[in-house]
Formats: structure tokens, C-alpha cells, sequence
């Protein structure tokens, strides 16, 4: 009753009390909680309690190694906690990674596989092999081996592995070797006798059960000795090979039942006469799918000239007069502009002026004899008289004219008459129109059907009823970005004789690429937006 109520006690106060024995002088009993985490409100589970002679110690001391015990076994029993809970984070982890790869898997043999090597890495085991029933008598085939790139049953080794696969199917149970000592099983020689084939210190082999109760094959695993005698080992192998069977049933079934599957829902399906009407017809369109025809590529075309030629500024100076705007006709020599030369007149009366002045001045010096003023003074007269030949040349240049037969592409300059240029300024672009270029812009989902060389049909919007035919001559290799879309432009020459085509003139083209078949040209898109979707 006493210890009873130190208990009760312990559990209100969550603090360590003491109290003497009245049967036993000197004596005295010590319950300390164990509190997992400091400042935890759970409900106290564990106590330690101890009797305790007071001669030779005091009880305060008693107290503080009594809860200094119990707090270093609730910290030991918390971190046994916290490791077993890492345990089973990591079997949950090895398990979504190994289900996720037997996902992608296709075939029987590329889930034994992916089964062998995951199961191996993962369980550190020293080897793994996979066996599959493929038999209706229930007998398993050596599909697997880890870090084996192909398994054959020829070699006496594999005979041997794919021995101590089958036992685990007839067993139907677990199977270990070393077993244990009141163990005494047929099935243990062929484990026995794998070890010590491959010089394994001992294995487990664990069938293969569907969701379904049924057998689909077997692992065998070959460990150390450390190993067999841990018993979270066979545990974590039973749980993974547990969540392997489902997946391997799925994986099996898929490439096993297809057929039937597919004959005894559609056998019926067949045999109607509607139904084969409709297959010949099916099966008529699906041969007109593979006959070749050209691919041809749509694309919007834009008509630019071949050349330009661009008119700049000669000098700085003012725009006095423009004769000319943009989308004009222009002929060569014709003038279209003219600049203003009274500021080069006045500089030029003022170089006259500076120069006589120098001139007096080396001819006042020669008749004194003063030789450095004189030569000081035809320097002078060397200089103005080389920018006045300069302001010559300027002003034989007032008139701008045009160097080519063409149309004025940019350079409308009516509103600007007055202001002033500097040199090198463009003040017009003249493109010729005897030969124009079409620059059509590829798509790039398509530019790797298209090749220079290629027929394209050209198609304007001014002359909706005519069509131009030329090849391509070449391709830009970088992409540009046209109403929101990037596209690899192409160049396609075209003729204009009569003057018609215009630079600016939009439209659509068709380009004729190589033979192909006819289901591919109409199905290929889509299917290529589905292979990169899922693939990516």
C-alpha cells in the first residue's frame, strides 16, 4: 500500500519523492518517473523504484542518482525509439524506389532483373537471385542473378541456384540455412548446397505470393553470418519481397494474359459478318496509310528584296529640300533630296578672308626678311586653303540622287525639312525589284524535315489566284521569333520582271519534302506531342 501510493503520487507531481520505510529502520524507498521528453503532458508509463539504506548516504543524494538512472534509461529507450522509426522510414523509401522501378519495367525478365539488383543493393545482401513459375506444374525458372548480365541454366552453378529457387515454391514457406538446430528439412540440402557452391556463409529463400494467394516465383538471398543472426534482416526481406509480389503479378499478367484475354472477350466479335465488312475496311484504309506521298510543310512567307542600298549623310549640315517618299519609284541619278550649303558658303567667304589676310601676312614678312613669319604664314595659308577645298567638294554634293533603279523602302523626310544631319546619318533606302526574295518562316517542330534545294509554292495576298514556284536557297541556322512563334527563315528568289511584287507583301508557302508514308503525314504531329510529353 505504501509503494502504491508513492506511485500515485510520482504520477501527480511528475517529481521524484521518497519516503521511510516504517517496517526497516534507516531505510528508504525512492520512485523516480522517466519521462521521455522534458515538458512532455503524456501520461507517466514507467517508474523506477528503489530501497535504499540511509546510513551511508543521505537521501537527497539517493534522490539525484535514482533520477539520474531512471532519466539515462528513458533517453536509452527514446533513441531505440527513434532508430526503429529510422528502420522503417528507409524500408518505406527502399520500397516506393524498388516499386517505381518494377513500374517501368515491361517484360518478365526486366522485372527479375530490376528485382535482383534493387533487392541486393538495398538489403546488402551477397547475392540475389529471381526465379519466375512460367510452368503450369509450378516450377520455378532461373530468371535473375544481381550484377549477372545474362543467365543461362547450361552452367552446374545456376542448375544449383535455380535448385534452391524451386524449393522455396514447393515449400511455399520461408527458408533459411543455417536453420535452426531442432530444423531438420530435405529442402535445407539445396540451400546448404548453394552456399557452398558460392561461398556464402548462409541464405534465405522467400516465395513469391500474388495478392491472388498464389505462388509466382521465388528469391533467394545469400548473406553473411553477421546477418542471418540479425532478425531485422529476414524481416526487411520479408516486407520488401511481400510488396515485390504484387508489382511481379502485375508485370506477369500483363505479358501472359494478353492473348487469351483478348480472345475470349473478341472471339465472339469476330465471327459477325458486319464485323468483318468493317475489318476489311479498316484493314483497306490502314493499307492506304502506308503508300508514299510527298510531305509538304506550311509556312507564312513575307516578299523582301534581294538588295539594299543605303543613302546617308555626306557631311553635317541641314536638310533644305526632300523630292521623294517611301514606296516611290526612283531612277538612277534622279534626285531626291538636296541640303542646305548657305552654312558652308559663309564658312567658306570666311576661309577666303582668313587666307588673304595670311597671305598678306607671308608676303608683309618676305619684304622685311623675316623668314619664320614667313613660312609660319604660308602654313596658314596651306591650311585654310584645305578646308576651303573641302567646303568645294561639300558643295558640289547638295544633291542627293539615287545610285540604283528601285523603290524608296524608308526614308520619308518631308516632315524633317529644316532640321538638322549629321554624317553618316541614313536619310533613304532604295531596294532594286528586278528580283525579289520570299523569306519564309519554317516552324521549328518542322525545320527537320526541310532541306535547301526543296520546291516551295508561294501563295501572296495580293494575288490570292496566282501561285510562284522556286527552291530554297539557303536557311538561316538561328532562330528568329515571328508573331509569337520561333521559326528558321528561308530565302526562295523570285522573279519581277513586271514590277508587281513589292517589298512587305505577306502570304503563305508550302514546302514539298521528301516521300513519305501517308498515315505519317497526317498522325505524325500528334504523335510526336505525345512522345514528348510522356517521355519528358
Amino acid at each position: 500500500d505504501h509503494a502504491q501510493e508513492m506511485i500515485q503520487r510520482v504520477s501527480k507531481t511528475r517529481q521524484i519523492c521518497s519516503s521511510p520505510i516504517r517496517s526497516a529502520t534507516e531505510t528508504s524507498l525512492i520512485v523516480a518517473p522517466m519521462i521521455n521528453e522534458i515538458g512532455a503532458d503524456s501520461p507517466i508509463t514507467m517508474m523506477l523504484i528503489g530501497v535504499f539504506s540511509s546510513e551511508s548516504q543521505s537521501v537527497l543524494r539517493q534522490q539525484w542518482m535514482v533520477g539520474l538512472v531512471s532519466q539515462s534509461i528513458a533517453r536509452w529507450i527514446q533513441h531505440r525509439k527513434i532508430a526503429h522509426q529510422q528502420v522503417q522510414t528507409r524500408g518505406l523509401n527502399d520500397a516506393f524506389g524498388l516499386a517505381n522501378a518494377l513500374d517501368a519495367t515491361k517484360t518478365i525478365p526486366e522485372a527479375a532483373v530490376v528485382v535482383a539488383n534493387h533487392l541486393r543493393k538495398l538489403s546488402q545482401s551477397e547475392q540475389v537471385a529471381v526465379s519466375f513459375c512460367q510452368s503450369k506444374n509450378g516450377t520455378g525458372t532461373l530468371m535473375a542473378i544481381s550484377d549477372v548480365e545474362s543467365v543461362g541454366l547450361e552452367s552446374e552453378s545456376n542448375k544449383i541456384i535455380n535448385h534452391a529457387c524451386n524449393q522455396a515454391i514447393q515449400s511455399g514457406t520461408v527458408l533459411r540455412y543455417p536453420a535452426a538446430e531442432n530444423e531438420h528439412s530435405p529442402a535445407l540440402l539445396a540451400l546448404e548446397k548453394y552456399c557452398k557452391t558460392n561461398g556464402i556463409e548462409g541464405c534465405i529463400a522467400l516465395p513469391l505470393v500474388s495478392p491472388q494467394e498464389k505462388i509466382i516465383g521465388s528469391v533467394v538471398c545469400g548473406a553473411t553470418a553477421l546477418q542471418m543472426n540479425t532478425e531485422s534482416y529476414q524481416l526487411y526481406l520479408e516486407k520488401m519481397v511481400s510488396l515485390v509480389s504484387g508489382h511481379v503479378g502485375v508485370v506477369q499478367r500483363a505479358n501472359r494474359g494478353m492473348r487469351d484475354v483478348f480472345r475470349s472477350r473478341f472471339g465472339d466479335f469476330w465471327k459477325a459478318k458486319l464485323t468483318r465488312t468493317l475489318m476489311l475496311v479498316t484493314a483497306c484504309c490502314m493499307g492506304a496509310m502506308f503508300i508514299p506521298w510527298p510531305y509538304r510543310v506550311a509556312c507564312d512567307c513575307e516578299v523582301q528584296p534581294v538588295m539594299r542600298r543605303f543613302i546617308a549623310s555626306p557631311y553635317d549640315g541641314i536638310l533644305e529640300k526632300t523630292y521623294t517618299e517611301s514606296g516611290e519609284l526612283v531612277t538612277k541619278d534622279q534626285i531626291i533630296a538636296h541640303l542646305d550649303g548657305r552654312q558652308l558658303r559663309i564658312e567658306l567667304s570666311v576661309l577666303r578672308a582668313e587666307f588673304d589676310g595670311a597671305k598678306k601676312k607671308r608676303d608683309s614678312a618676305l619684304a622685311q626678311g623675316d623668314i619664320a613669319t614667313s613660312q609660319i604664314a604660308r602654313s596658314e595659308m596651306k591650311r585654310h586653303q584645305s578646308k576651303m577645298d573641302i567646303i568645294q567638294q561639300q558643295l558640289k554634293n547638295l544633291e542627293v540622287k539615287s545610285p540604283i533603279d528601285g523603290i524608296v523602302v524608308n526614308g520619308d523626310l518631308e516632315k524633317v525639312e529644316g532640321a538638322p544631319l549629321e554624317m553618316g546619318q541614313t536619310l533613304f533606302e532604295i531596294a532594286p525589284l528586278d528580283e525579289m526574295v520570299s523569306e519564309i518562316g519554317i516552324p521549328e517542330s518542322e525545320i527537320q524535315y526541310v532541306k535547301p534545294g526543296m520546291t516551295v509554292a508561294i501563295k501572296l495576298d495580293a494575288f490570292p489566284f496566282r501561285t510562284w514556284e522556286g527552291t530554297i536557297k539557303n536557311i538561316y541556322p538561328r532562330t528568329e521569333v515571328l508573331d509569337d512563334e520561333s521559326v528558321f527563315i528561308a530565302q526562295v528568289k523570285l522573279p519581277n520582271e513586271l514590277g508587281e511584287l513589292r517589298p512587305g507583301m505577306k502570304g503563305s508557302a508550302k514546302i514539298t519534302t521528301e516521300l513519305s508514308p501517308i498515315g505519317w503525314n497526317l498522325f505524325h504531329r500528334p504523335w510526336e506531342s505525345v512522345r514528348y510529353w510522356t517521355i519528358w
